[in-house]
């Protein structure tokens, strides 16, 4: 997200980065390094207009520049960064975050957490994470080395195939989704194929639900994939599925994954649930179903995989509309007018609006 955004904002500003890619184990190591350099921005001929932050975890650090440099910060807010569940955490952080000049979320969902961490409004923000339309648009190749890649599998090309993307934790709901959704789905439709990409603690548990259910044949845990061969699955698949479920302190701030789905041209089945609900826009670019509601999944799902031209016209509908609301370019145009009126000293906007 941060490197879309910078990339973006670097057109039309004069931007300094200060940029970690490393492991989150050296992150103190970081901080004292980025300290260091934003310092060297002291000198007045130097001194930012406004400072940005990527990441909440950061607003102690940004609390800190705002002393030193003098300037407005401003910070986006993703969802766990505010709910981590540690005390020490949340009680550090979310004073800072009160004193930040701005805070901007990335869903209705975290600007709410923000509120509750007693953000004031008129400090809120609410500015949806952006997407590449044709960053996840599958090429020849790309769906040519997809079919390889299933071939060496043994799985026929000719299956009808959900996918879902993200790390194997447990508030993606993919174990539940394997219990209780994927047999069901399997009586409907015999060679169903549920392809889960991504690693994560949960791959046991999930293990586990798929050996329980008997699906060994219609869930393949695919692991950590280049992004080549998920464009090329993406472009293969049949559904996209997002079957997030509720879990305390750990909430899907947007569901940007959806998004990079209906740009792939899937047709996209999701949870009603935290920010995904900022992400899908029902009838426009997927269908969002009460978590819950095992039935109303399968019954979407599998009205889907049943008709070829309802999956095409509802893909094409999704990558459209994605590409008019969430480019990362309208989301860098809202950054923009955030920060020019920091830096100009304007009266904060009246209220969060998405």
């Amino acid at each position: 997200m941060n490197q879309a955004l910078i990339s973006r904002l670097a057109r039309d500003t004069d931007a300094t980065v200060v940029a970690w890619g490393g492991s989150q184990w050296f992150l103190p190591f970081f901080l004292a390094w980025a300290l260091l350099r934003s310092l060297a921005l002291l000198p007045p001929r130097r001194r930012p207009d406004a400072v940005y932050l990527g990441d909440a975890l950061l607003a102690p650090f940004g609390l800190l520049l705002k002393r030193l440099l003098r300037r407005p910060v401003a910070v986006t807010a993703h969802g766990r960064d505010i709910t981590f569940r540690f005390p020490l955490y949340r009680t550090v952080v979310g004073s800072a975050l009160r004193r930040l000049d701005r805070v901007a979320s990335v869903s209705r969902h975290t600007d709410g957490l923000c509120a509750a961490t007693g953000v004031p409004a008129e400090r809120r923000r609410i500015i949806p994470n952006g997407v590449d339309p044709d960053a996840h648009r599958a090429g020849p190749a790309d769906r040519e080395a997809a079919l390889r890649w299933l071939a060496g599998r043994g799985i026929d090309r000719s299956r009808p195939m959900l996918l879902t993307v993200g790390r194997l934790v447990k508030r993606k709901g993919v174990a539940r989704f394997v219990g209780e959704a994927l047999p069901a789905l399997a009586r409907l439709h015999p060679d169903v194929l549920l392809i889960v990409v991504g690693e994560g603690r949960e791959r046991a548990s999930i293990e586990r639900r798929i050996a329980e259910r008997e699906m060994e044949r219609h869930a393949l845990l695919a692991g950590a994939l280049p992004p080549e061969l998920l464009r090329g699955l993406a472009g293969v698949a049949s559904v996209f599925v997002m079957p997030n479920i509720p879990v305390e302190g750990d909430a899907e701030g947007f569901g940007l994954v959806a998004l990079e789905a209906g740009c792939a041209g899937l047709p996209v089945a999701a949870s009603d649930l935290e920010g995904i609900r900022d992400a899908i826009v029902p009838g426009m670019n997927g269908a969002l179903i009460r978590w819950d509601d095992t039935e109303g999944f399968v019954s979407t799902v599998a009205a889907l995989l049943a008709d070829a031209g309802r999956r095409a016209a509802a893909g094409e509908a999704a990558r459209r509309f994605n590409r008019e609301r969430f480019s990362w370019d309208e989301a860098a145009r809202r950054y923009l007018a955030m920060l020019e009126s920091l830096a100009s000293g304007a009266a904060p906007p009246p209220a969060a609006e998405a």
